[in-house]
């Protein structure tokens, strides 16, 4: 047998790549067919709901609008708007990220986890919180998107921080081109059991009696992972806290 010539194992290398490369467009479409039918079956479940609020006590107002419960009536229809509303721009911000064009430059990580909580301590004074950040934790990426993944995380801690402060410790360390951060709180919890659904959009694993928002935050948190080339995961035992895993690859 005679051993093939350079050119034909380049063809042949060249040839492999281009099979390589339609499988992989197709495992990414269907990554993304499969998020748009989550958001889907997510926003017929979930903006149906304060609709149905609103059609019901608009119904009960239009009745008897002297009627002395008409005003808490009025009031309700007032929430389920402001929830609705606050869905819709949950889930605009969720779909832009993927067509956001990225904007790499260096990026303080700590210094933008305290621009972010400070921000969030002014829009809701309580519960007050206690943020620890370790120096050096940069790294190459979108500022914009960044500052996005720490609002919804550190909002995340605010919002299950159970009785008292909300205590949050932000570390990490690089590897090479990558960062991993740690965003730890000192909260509620939850069970790992169900932890396979908190980063999918409308999917929640507390009560709103507990804190629980619009199903979102998370999940576009870790779409601004996956656009900086790495994810994100969670580790947390009920009653003892959380701790968030993120992991960033500089941007080029």
């Amino acid at each position: 047998m005679q051993p093939s010539s350079p050119g034909a194992t380049e063809a042949g290398a060249s040839a492999a790549a281009t099979d390589a490369a339609p499988d992989h467009a197709a495992v990414e479409l269907q990554a993304v067919h499969a998020r748009l039918e989550a958001l889907a079956r997510g926003m017929s479940h979930d903006l149906r709901a304060p609709l149905r609020a609103i059609e019901g006590f608009a119904r009960q107002v239009a009745r008897d609008p002297a009627a002395p419960e008409a005003q808490a009536q009025l009031e309700r229809i007032r929430q389920a708007a402001a929830r609705m509303g606050g869905l819709i721009d949950g889930l605009v911000a969720l779909m832009r990220i993927d067509g956001l064009p990225l904007r790499p430059g260096t990026v303080d990580l700590g210094l933008l986890a305290e621009w972010v909580a400070a921000e969030l301590q002014d829009a809701q004074p309580a519960p007050p919180m206690q943020l620890e950040v370790q120096d050096g934790l940069g790294v190459t990426g979108d500022e914009r998107l960044l500052k996005t993944l720490l609002q919804q995380v550190l909002r995340n801690a605010r919002q299950f921080a159970g009785d008292g402060p909300a205590r949050v410790e932000v570390g990490g360390e690089r590897e090479g081109d990558t960062l991993r951060l740690r965003v730890r709180d000192h909260g509620i919890g939850f069970d790992m059991a169900h932890a396979g659904k908190l980063f999918q959009p409308f999917q929640r694993l507390h009560g709103r009696d507990e804190g629980a928002g619009d199903g979102l935050g998370l999940a576009i948190a870790q779409r601004v992972a996956v656009r900086h080339r790495g994810g994100i995961e969670a580790e947390a035992r009920p009653g003892e806290g959380a701790t968030f895993h993120v992991v960033l690859r500089d941007l080029q």
